[in-house]
């Protein structure tokens, strides 16, 4: 999962990634993304790699796995409180890729293969669509 800041510095200390079956991820206490800054979080594993100079966290839980059918990704902040929501049911067609906006950031979310600046890679972590930094 990867998220943008283009705001001000965003502490999201304590804030959690949850499914809808349960909390996947938990940041923590010092995890700040800085203006115009991105956040790579990732399932598992040992990401290796500059990921575009994203600050880069694994999933405290352990994994991700989210499913490909009835599925939300929600984000929550330190008090529990709801920030946002997202339907993974409807990009769900091919799970061994991304999903991206195109264009980056603003654009509506397409399978990453299939956009003409991402030569046919199937992800692009901490970077725009054709692994430019943000």
């Amino acid at each position: 999962i990867e998220f943008f800041n283009s705001g001000p510095e965003l502490n999201l200390s304590g804030y959690t990634i949850s499914d809808a079956a349960e909390l996947r991820h938990t940041f923590p206490t010092g995890t700040i993304i800085p203006a115009n800054g991105v956040l790579v979080l990732f399932g598992g594993g040992t990401p290796t790699g500059s990921f575009g100079g994203a600050v880069v966290q694994t999933a405290s839980e352990g994994q991700i796995n989210m499913s490909n059918s009835g599925d939300l990704v929600t984000l929550s902040d330190a008090s529990g409180n709801v920030i946002l929501t997202f339907d993974v049911e409807p990009l769900s067609n091919n799970p061994n890729e991304s999903y991206t906006r195109n264009p980056d950031l603003t654009g509506t979310f397409e399978q990453h293969s299939t956009i003409t600046e991402a030569n046919g890679t199937l992800f692009s972590p901490g970077t725009k669509l054709n692994g430019s930094p943000f």
